[in-house]
């Protein structure tokens, strides 16, 4: 289950880059010339994605018990993709209501992540 929540972690951090890339940057050019808010964006696309990489990579290291995290450090990956669905939600519920439409997928998909995580610890 570890494994599997790892490789979606995995997956879900290359499409969040590959989407911001081909998506959101190109809309946002369409709008704005400003170098440093595209910068900023795409900072913060790769952020949030490298992220994810990283904590499905742990994730699966982990579950195939190449590398051990012991104590509290045993919850990191966890923590982190709850912060993560937590941020997102906060945001979206206070300021970004529509966003829910298109980001219910997502948030089913962290679901079945969450659980997958909290069965393998």
């Amino acid at each position: 289950m570890g494994i599997t929540a790892g490789i979606i972690i995995i997956l879900m951090g290359i499409a969040h880059n590959l989407y911001g890339e081909k998506k959101q940057i190109p809309a946002l050019k369409e709008l704005t010339e400003d170098s440093i808010m595209i910068g900023s964006l795409r900072i913060m696309i790769y952020q949030g994605g490298i992220l994810l990489l990283a904590v499905g990579v742990v994730q699966v290291l982990v579950s195939a018990h190449i590398l051990e995290l012991s104590g509290i450090a045993a919850y990191f990956p966890i923590g982190i993709v709850i912060i993560n669905v937590i941020t997102s939600l906060m945001i979206a519920a206070l300021l970004h209501q529509e966003i829910f439409k298109i980001t219910i997928p997502q948030f089913v998909i962290f679901a079945l992540v969450i659980a997958l995580q909290i069965l393998s610890i």
